[in-house]
This record gives C-alpha cells, sequence and structure tokens, in this order.
C-alpha cells in the first residue's frame, strides 16, 4: 500500500483505521509528530507537507547536525520505519558521543582513588 498523506501514515503505522472524515490531515499531523517523539529512543523530530515526510534524529546536549530522512508521498510503510529507524540511531549516536564527554570531563575533576587504595584504607585495624 502506497501512504499519499497523513492519516494514511497514521493509520499504516499505528493501526488506527480512522475514517478519513472524521480525522483531519492536520490532526493526524499532530498525532504523528506526538508518536514519532514518543515512539522513539531519541525523541525523533517529524515533519510533512504537501510533498511528503521528513523524520530527523535528535540529540539532547550535542551541537550535531543530524541528517534528515525524506520521503516523498507514494511511499510504504516499510520505508517509513526504515527511515525512523535511521534517524533514531542518529539520534543516539550523537547522544552517547555528547554524553561520553560530559562523564569523563565530570569524572576528571574528581579525586579518585583505586580499587586497591580503598580496600587498604578500609581493611586498616584501629589501635
Amino acid at each position: 500500500m502506497k501512504i499519499n498523506n497523513n492519516r494514511e501514515l497514521w493509520s499504516a503505522w499505528m493501526g488506527d483505521h480512522i475514517e478519513d472524515s472524521k480525522v483531519s490531515e492536520t490532526f493526524s499531523q499532530q498525532l504523528l509528530r506526538k508518536w514519532v517523539f514518543k515512539g522513539t529512543e531519541c525523541g525523533c523530530i517529524f515533519d510533512s507537507d504537501e510533498k511528503g515526510i521528513m523524520v530527523g534524529g535528535y540529540a539532547e546536549g550535542s551541537d550535531a547536525e543530524l541528517p534528515t530522512y525524506d520521503l516523498k508521498w507514494g511511499f510504504t510503510i516499510n520505508a517509513f520505519k526504515e527511515a525512523l529507524d535511521y534517524a533514531d540511531a542518529d539520534g543516539v549516536e550523537a547522544w552517547n558521543e555528547a554524553e561520553d564527554g560530559s562523564w569523563t570531563e565530570a569524572y576528571a575533576s574528581l579525586d579518585m582513588i583505586t580499587e586497591e587504595e580503598w580496600n587498604d584504607s578500609t581493611s586498616s585495624t584501629p589501635n
């Protein structure tokens, strides 16, 4: 099945067979924005226009510009899921890279001791 609008995408992705007359294209777009964000590990972004859709990863705390994946109307649900998986993976990777640097800086500022030093200091018997 080819997807030609937000209502069809929502129905194919979520399995909610909505009647065209009851749910507007705008409301379907809002639902997709919400559930693309909530349904992905990194909180992907979603947008659509008369040409098609766009999904992209998101990484809070990262300055990375992540790629977006554009699909022209007439795509399949499998193409959408694949694009969303790629976008989510991009966001997760960028977030992990940003957080790795934060943790390294935080730990570098601590006066840490080794496990051996800890064991030596706690195994001493008081006089």
